[in-house]
């Protein structure tokens, strides 16, 4: 499995960073009405999604868990299908029977070995545009995660010597933000049953940890500490964006982050769930903000952005100045 996951996710980096440096962000202006396709394009339709799947296996064969891709497969592939079907709505709109030809030569998941004709202009691999599209960053990021991943393999994962529960809440605190972060954009055409179900599965895993004794038991040294600062960060960064002036100086800043409605929700549960100091705290903040989102997704709720007035600032920071203050002073008890 090794050796597997190291060949599919150095391809899958590959490939993305092949793909990077045809896809240009100049705009219409230059290319307006003129469809090209060159590079992997003329393989595949969608490289990096294909890239993206091709890699996501390859981590699971390193972390030595290849039946849970089978999990998470069915998910992520109906998320990239759907935003495939809408960006191909666009392509066919925009270029007509060009783009119904291009659909009828390359394949949209497969891998054709044999290139299709080249189409447009006469594109070739430029850097420029590799990073232009921030893909260095990507592609070392993806490696050092794998070798990371080989390390944990070859000499063991001190993870492991972590309370499962704590590492699940870590697990899940991560891939929660992933999923709120990169999938807000999805919104049904109507309202959906199913997307209400999954709300409603969200806050029945809130109600499982919920309910459990333990988890309800604080947290104390250290990791009380960590809780806590974390816990402040999360729930300052979000506060500090209520308050107009400073919502300017942090997406000039680039911490645009703050400026997204759900993850705006999601950073500020979960930095209650954290000043909480305890796991059923940071349980019902994760799964909060996922109820929110799926609501969100199936049209039963739209999430917006937190107003910029000065009172919500004011109020945000007194909740959370004093819900800081609790928790400091019950670790000095």
């Amino acid at each position: 499995m090794l050796c597997a996951g190291i060949v599919l996710v150095v391809a899958a980096v590959v490939l993305h960073g092949w793909a990077a440096g045809y896809l240009a962000r100049a705009g219409y202006v230059e290319r307006e009405k003129i469809l090209t396709v060159r590079g992997p394009y003329r393989h595949n339709r969608n490289p990096y999604y294909v890239a993206q799947l091709t890699m996501d296996l390859g981590f699971f064969l390193l972390a030595g868990q290849p039946l849970l891709y089978l999990f998470y497969f069915p998910f992520i592939f109906t998320v990239y299908s759907r935003w495939v079907a809408s960006e191909e709505k666009f392509l066919e709109a925009e270029f007509g029977d060009d783009y119904r030809v291009l659909k009828s030569e390359v394949p949209r998941w497969s891998f054709r070995m044999k290139a299709a004709p080249p189409r447009g202009d006469d594109l070739t691999f430029q850097w420029s545009t590799y990073m232009i599209n921030r893909e260095l960053a990507r592609s070392l990021s993806h490696l050092c995660l794998m070798l990371l991943f080989v390390l944990f393999f070859i000499f063991g994962n001190p993870l492991l010597e972590i309370d499962f529960a704590l590492r699940l809440m870590m697990l899940a605190t991560v891939g929660a933000w992933l999923v709120v972060r990169d999938i807000f954009p999805i919104v049904g055409a109507q309202k959906s049953v199913g997307w209400a179900f999954g709300a409603l599965g969200a806050a029945v895993l809130a109600g499982f940890f919920v309910t459990s004794p333990s988890s309800w038991k604080p947290w104390s040294g250290t990791g009380a500490w960590v809780a806590i600062a974390l816990g402040l960060y999360c729930c300052l960064a979000v506060t500090l964006s209520a308050f107009p002036a400073l919502s300017r100086a942090s997406s000039e800043g680039k911490r645009k982050f703050v400026t997204r409605p759900i993850c705006q929700w999601y950073i500020l549960l979960l930095g209650f769930g954290l000043l909480s100091c305890t796991l059923a705290g940071v349980w019902l903040g994760i799964t909060s903000a996922l109820v929110l989102w799926a609501l969100h997704v199936g049209r039963w709720v739209s999430i917006k952005i937190m107003p910029q007035t000065i009172p919500i600032g004011v109020f945000l920071l007194i909740l959370v100045t004093a819900t800081g203050s609790v928790s400091v002073l019950r670790q000095f008890q």
